[in-house]
């Protein structure tokens, strides 16, 4: 035997050679091999047998053992099952090895033609009667006879023929055993396998026990108990004895003379006793080849086992070589014959799921897959997993019976029953002799729960209503689920839309099949446009997919449009961003997919409203919050936005969307006092199927008004910061919705509402751009809807100006503040909460620019009507307090300031607590007239104090965060020694501040000119310089005159310091000269 010097695939491999005995038998197996192969790499996670390959007289051999110490026929079976699934092209089986011989009743006078210890018992009686036999398996009859009902086929009739050539040969002298024994006698091997000596065959009585210990090769046996036959000579022996005849298999080791007599009688005459052929005939009928290295009786041991083991190898070989190798491989392969009832060919160009195909196959090889449920979204290939699945058991399991039965309704159940049952030749079906379905499943059940039937595969496919499978046909009847074939070697795989009814089904045995990734679904595209220009940019194919969010039946349809008008994928893309309506539409295209069921509507779209319909029948909590979120944006749903219901019900309802993956949960943070811990995303194109499925049955505006109103419900109409991480979560959903409902008359008003509160939410937000866009909409809408001087006009103009005044457009949120205020006067009255409010916005915008005489006349008298209105502590009260502490503030009256800040803060300190946002923003307001009387150390420690709830309240990027930053740093800057630390603490406010309100805003200046003060102070006179001048260029047209004035001041000492005192007297001059235009202003 030449040594291993080549690999071959698994499936070039054609005959199995199993020697079950691994310290015994292996051995001379191996040294009949003509060469030795690599063994070819094999999936270990089902098959842990260990082989041995290599090639004799042409065959391409497979040599496998049982471990150890490991025999029998349930061990021959574990070896012998998974053996065949690796080698998938397995046509011949050969169980070669020893056996216990069992002598003729009949005592020939030819001793060749009796058994004898070391000849040869090929399975094969010739006489139209089985040619193994499994004597543990009967019925005994009253009369003593015995009848054995399990029994194991002839084997091929190519075998049969090669052994008839066989016994020819040998009887003219052509067979070639002495060459091949001559490979046992090498010196290596020599002593292991020499021949024991005619004086130690010795046969006696069958009564007569064993006398001594076993090691002793009968030595102190009486001689006189031998039976008498013809002595076998030595040319006997040279001349090589086999014997054709029946064989006996069991489970258990016979040594005892009247047993083996017994089993003899039982099984019509055998001539050998052996213990694997029934394990190993399970998985493909196979020749039983057994070395006689005992007489089954007790004085057994092991002085010819080895010997034995050698002539059955010799044997083996000698018969594989009048087989011609291309006969071998034109035969059928082991369980050729298994059904395979599936209605859709292999998809040649099915990819991905590796991982989902592993599992599956895994499951079905430990025969653990009982029954097990593949779930997921509508489309995200499911039954072509499963297709792939029951094609892959046909090629590697032959033996594996595979049938499909498709759930979609129960005739089209009943109908997959019965052509289950004409494919397994039930007689009664065949010959229509059953006229109703329960009679069909019944017989199809039986014969599939049958051990002795062999493995089988049933997928029930679409098992989405489960009223198909859980509900009664009649009373009579069994359910659908319970009246299932059951048996060791069978397996049910079940495939569903439905996590829940995957857990119906099979319990906690599911299989969860998510998008395809981003690398499955490239190669998914890539086997399907046979234009390889089409998927030539990366970029391209990326955002195709991402747009399709890689549904496998959302690309094969779109494929088969863009195939089909010769669209490009970029061109298909911009369509199906485009308008919502050009989406929908595509979602609808039909298209022909032989991978379906017939007349089959197979547009994604379609696929999903058949879902849809379903989840109304089931659950119409879950449908109305499905309908529902689909008037919203797709993600991040916050469960309290949800219509309300008892939790039970929503928890269940919640369950049955997330089952069918139309939406998934989005984890959240918890924060204090929030409603949710769970948020929800709904599927991109599952959201815009909804959307249409709403239209098809005239729902949609129905729940666009729903959605609509519940959102007024919950976003605020005041100031509730304390709330914000309630109700930012539905503030987009607010603006989605309020889109939506732009086409429809009848609920303007809400969306009037609904578009105020969203414009209020982003006022609070700092976002003031998006805020001031929001309530011109609104303000456009109330006009016209409800009237110039409606109330909810007037507070919708007074909240567009506020969202001006806070961009620092000051003059323009005056116009509007003061149109505001006289509509109110005249409409509303003086006392009216709106005209108040109104006047207190009004005046900010006059004190922002510098008009502080003015506005305190305005102040003074709203201040006196609000207490008048309210009382000396409401909120609206302290507001007008709050701003005329601001006013006298920067009007140089400090001490006054401070006095009515003080008195602002302890109210609202009492009323609201240390935390309100309106506390806060009184303690801010009080380190600014700090930092004004000079207290810098006071103002820093108060300020140091108020940012950190600040920064929590509002957010460390809200305005009035920054704007404390700002004045933090400001109050650094005053102080000797922390002019670094006030440094970059401005900076880093300047970078926030550019990027929420602007570099030209008002306070982003402010900051900018407070770094430039900072340089100042440790004495980097020119950079400051270059900072001052910077402000002074972007600010003449947006600071007020105080502001201007206080920059070139602050200029002015700037370019004194550096010596440039000729453009330090240029600026002087310029603000003597705005000096007095202010005092002039200010005297008018």
């Amino acid at each position: 035997m030449a040594g291993a010097s080549k690999r071959l695939k698994r499936e070039d491999y054609h005959v199995a050679w199993i020697c079950p005995v691994a310290d015994l038998e292996l051995l001379p197996s191996r040294l009949m091999l003509d060469e030795e192969h690599d063994t070819p790499h094999y999936d270990t996670t089902y098959d842990d047998n260990v082989y041995t390959c290599g090639s004799v007289t042409g065959h391409n051999v497979v040599l496998a053992t049982c471990p150890p110490g490991l025999t029998g026929n349930v061990n021959a079976g574990r070896l012998a099952g998974p053996m065949f699934k690796t080698f998938p092209n397995i046509r011949m089986a050969l169980l070669v090895g020893i056996g216990g011989g069992v002598p003729r009743s009949n005592t020939p006078e030819d001793s060749t033609e009796d058994v004898h210890l070391g000849d040869v018992v090929v399975g094969w009686p010739g006489d139209g009667k089985p040619a193994c036999v499994y004597y543990d398996s009967g019925k005994w009859h009253t009369d003593g006879k015995f009848e054995t009902t399990s029994m194991i086929d002839k084997p091929d009739r190519v075998l049969l023929n090669a052994l008839g050539k066989l016994e020819s040969d040998h009887e003219v002298g052509r067979t070639t055993f002495h060459e091949h024994l001559e490979k046992l006698r090498a010196p290596k091997h020599r002593r292991k396998f020499v021949f024991p000596g005619l004086d130690q065959d010795r046969l006696f009585q069958a009564d007569y026990h064993h006398y001594g210990p076993n090691t002793d090769r009968c030595a102190n046996c009486d001689t006189s108990k031998l039976v008498i036959r013809t002595a076998r000579t030595e040319e006997d022996v040279a001349n090589f004895v086999f014997h054709r005849g029946r064989i006996a298999t069991g489970n258990a080791v016979v040594r005892d003379g009247i047993r083996r007599e017994e089993i003899s009688k039982q099984c019509d005459g055998v001539l050998c006793i052996e213990m694997e052929a029934a394990g190993v005939d399970a998985s493909g009928r196979c020749l039983v080849i057994r070395g006689i290295s005992d007489y089954a009786d007790s004085h057994k041991n092991d002085l010819w086992r080895s010997y034995a083991a050698g002539n059955a190898a010799v044997f083996a070989r000698e018969l594989l070589g009048k087989i011609p190798a291309s006969t071998v491989t034109g035969m059928e392969s082991f369980g050729a014959k298994a059904p395979f009832v599936v209605p859709f060919g292999r998809n040649l160009r099915f990819t991905g799921r590796l991982d989902h195909l592993k599992r599956l196959k895994a499951r079905l090889a430990r025969n653990e897959c009982q029954k097990l449920a593949v779930c997921g979204l509508g489309g995200c290939g499911k039954t072509a997993l499963v297709v792939e699945f029951a094609h892959w058991v046909r090629d590697n399991q032959p033996q594996c019976a595979v049938f499909w039965v498709p759930a979609l309704s129960r005739k089209t159940y009943d109908q997959a029953y019965r052509e289950i049952g004409t494919a397994l030749r039930i007689p009664q079906i065949l010959n229509n002799q059953v006229d109703n379905e329960v009679g069909v499943r019944r017989l199809v059940n039986e014969k599939l729960s049958s051990e002795e039937f062999g493995p089988w595969l049933m997928i029930i496919d679409n098992a989405d209503d489960v009223k198909v499978l859980f509900d009664r046909g009649s009373t009579e009847e069994k359910r659908l689920i319970d009246d299932l074939p059951r048996s060791s070697k069978g397996s049910i795989v079940f495939t569903t839309r439905t996590r829940k009814a995957a857990v119906d089904l099979a319990s906690s045995s599911w299989i969860w099949l998510d998008q395809l990734d981003i690398r499955e679904a490239r190669d998914f595209l890539d086997k399907r446009i046979p234009n390889k220009d089409l998927i030539s940019n990366d970029a391209v194919v990326q955002e195709f997919l991402e747009q399709l969010t890689y549904l496998p039946l959302a690309i094969v349809q779109a494929v088969a449009f863009i195939t089909k008008n010769n669209v490009g994928l970029a061109q298909y893309t911009q369509l199906f961003k485009g308008a919502r309506e050009t989406g929908i539409e595509l979602l609808r295209e039909n298209f022909q997919d032989d991978s379906r069921y017939e007349n089959a509507n197979n547009a994604v779209a379609t696929t999903w409203h058949i879902s849809f319909d379903q989840i109304c029948r089931e659950d119409a909590l879950a449908a109305d919050y499905l309908a529902f979120m689909a008037c919203v944006r797709r993600n991040n749903i916050p469960a309290s936005l949800l219509p309300p219901s008892s939790p039970v019900a929503m928890a269940k309802a919640l369950g049955t969307l997330k089952a069918y993956a139309f939406v998934t949960v989005r984890l959240r943070q918890r924060a204090q006092k929030t409603l949710d811990a769970e948020a929800y995303d709904v599927h991109r194109l599952v959201h815009t199927a909804t959307q249409e499925w709403l239209k098809i049955r005239h729902r949609w505006r129905h729940w666009v008004d729903q959605a609509l109103r519940r959102l007024v419900d919950l976003l605020p109409k005041g100031p509730t910061y304390e709330t914000k991480h309630i109700w930012e979560g539905y503030l987009m959903h607010g603006t989605c919705v309020a889109d939506l409902s732009g086409d429809h008359e009848a609920n303007t008003t809400a969306r009037v509402l609904l578009l105020h509160r969203i414009g209020y939410c982003q006022d609070q937000l700092g976002q003031y751009i998006a805020a001031e866009e929001t309530f011109r909409r609104t303000l456009a809408l109330a006009r016209k809807v409800l009237g110039e001087e409606h109330p909810e006009t007037l507070s919708t103009m007074r909240s567009l100006g506020r969202a001006i005044l806070s961009q620092g457009n000051y003059i323009s949120a005056e116009k509007i503040l003061s149109e505001t205020v006289a509509i109110c006067n005249k409409a509303l009255g003086k006392e009216h909460h709106e005209t108040l409010s109104s006047t207190i916005s009004l005046c900010i915008s006059l004190m922002r620019q510098g008009k502080y005489f003015e506005a305190e006349k305005i102040l003074l008298e709203n201040l006196e009507l609000t207490r008048k209105v309210y009382g000396r502590e409401h909120i609206n009260t302290l507001t007008a307090m709050s701003n005329l502490g601001w006013l006298y503030g920067v009007q140089g009256k400090k001490v006054k300031a401070e006095e009515t800040l003080r008195e602002v803060y302890e109210f609202n300190l009492k009323a609201l607590g240390e935390k309100h946002p309106r506390t806060l923003l009184a303690m801010k307001e009080i380190g600014m007239t700090l930092l004004r009387l000079g207290n810098y150390s006071e103002a820093e420690e108060l300020l140091r104090k108020t940012l950190p709830p600040m920064g929590e309240l509002f957010g460390k990027e809200h305005p009035r965060t920054l704007f404390a930053l700002n004045v933090l740093g400001l109050a650094l800057v005053c102080q000797k020694g922390k002019e670094e630390e006030a440094e970059k603490i401005l900076r880093d406010t300047f970078k926030l501040m550019s990027k929420v309100l602007g570099e030209e805003h008002p306070d982003t200046l402010s900051n900018l000119e407070n770094i430039g003060v900072a340089l100042h102070r440790q004495g980097r006179y020119t950079e400051g310089e270059q900072i001052f001048r910077q402000v002074l260029k972007s600010g003449k047209e947006r600071l007020n005159y105080d502001d201007l004035l206080s920059l070139m001041r602050n200029l002015h000492k700037s370019l004194n310091a550096q010596g440039k005192h000729a453009e330090a007297e240029d600026i002087h001059r310029q603000i003597m000269s705005l000096s007095e235009d202010v005092s002039a202003k200010s005297n008018v």
